[in-house]
């Protein structure tokens, strides 16, 4: 049986004028999910912190942690999101957060990596925060890390950047062969650090590599006739009760043992602060550098107040990397890409 005359043309108008009607709704439920999100990891007891942002592009809904492209699937008000992490021994690994989204947060079930106990995760709206007077508090003590963050691996690279990774080694890691990773890496290394706190100076003194940050708060301008170094330099000024400091002048180096670059011209800015009861330590670290990565990475961590724990001497030989290399007969290729280290 044939249909009748204009029936189609019918239909097709009748569609449209749904499609139409629909795209609002669409939209205001992609619009829901849009902006960044402070992202909080709960994970057989311990707590990891990092940052989720979700965007538009082209039409599709993008998301990162931290600053690395995460995989996102979402359905009306369910999110389901898996992204990159790395163990303490460098294994790669993954999380998957399963929830849903009411309103402005999020929560639901956490899939660690390794067959481990599931846990949970929430989210809610990130926002800048706004500078206030200062109101200084003390972070004199010694601390001891509860939590480098997420450990977000892949980032959002440049070209060179990606090159770089590509043609990295292990050969080229500088921890390897005891020389100090920088301030990025060795920020979130498990051994403890010490604050020596005074009103124009807050100085860190990390049990890793035997490194010293010293962070000026006296209003001074960065010596740029100074050689840059693996630490940076670093200028501070209190916003509220939180410390804000900015490092520049640093040396070429990486962000992880992935072999992410850094340049000479990256910038860290960091926001240091303690908790209402003053035992807990947080820093969220953002690095600045368009040279290699095309959105900021951030890094989280978190520190415990331990006055019973002792700075150790940080016991750091490179002779076993080196008889290594010979063993397997790589040390001429570890020569052979001197061009790729510093």
């Amino acid at each position: 049986m044939s249909a009748r005359p204009g029936t189609s043309r019918t239909l097709c108008a009748l569609l449209a004028v749904s499609a139409s009607m629909l795209a609002p709704f669409a939209n205001a439920q992609q619009q829901a999910w849009l902006g960044p999100w402070f992202l909080t990891l709960t994970d057989q007891g311990t707590v990891h912190t990092g940052i989720l942002t979700i965007e538009s592009v082209d039409g599709a809904l993008t998301a990162f942690v931290d600053g690395g492209p995460a995989s996102l699937t979402l359905d009306n008000e369910t999110i389901e999101l898996t992204f990159d992490t790395r163990d303490g021994g460098g294994r790669l690994l993954s999380y998957v957060l399963n929830g849903h989204r009411t309103d402005d947060a999020m929560q639901g079930v956490l899939t660690p990596p390794l067959d481990a106990a599931a846990g949970t995760w929430h989210a809610e709206r990130h926002v800048e925060p706004v500078p206030t007077p200062p109101k200084p508090v003390d972070f004199t003590g010694i601390w001891s890390r509860t939590s480098s963050g997420t450990a977000k691996v892949s980032l959002d690279y440049t070209p060179a950047a990606q090159a770089a990774v590509a043609a990295y080694s292990y050969l080229d890691d500088p921890a390897l062969r005891c020389v100090s990773p920088g301030v990025v890496r060795v920020s979130g290394w498990p051994y403890p650090l010490e604050i020596v706190q005074n009103d124009t100076q807050v100085t860190i003194l990390y049990e890793s590599y035997h490194e010293v940050r010293r962070i000026y708060l006296d209003g001074r301008d960065y010596p740029r006739d100074l050689p840059h170094r693996s630490m940076g330099y670093s200028l501070g000024h209190w916003e509220g009760s939180t410390l804000v400091v900015q490092t520049e002048m640093l040396l070429p180096g990486y962000v992880d043992l992935a072999g992410q670059p850094l340049s000479e011209d990256a910038r860290v800015v960091e926001r240091m602060s303690l908790s209402e009861n003053g035992d807990v330590l947080r820093s969220e670290l953002t690095l600045y550098d368009p040279a290699n990565y095309r959105r900021p990475v951030t890094r989280h961590r978190a520190w415990r107040k331990t006055p019973e724990t002792t700075i150790l001497e940080y016991d750091c030989d490179p002779y076993p990397f080196f008889r290594g290399l010979e063993v397997e007969g790589k040390l001429d290729e570890y020569w052979q890409r001197m061009r790729q280290r510093r």
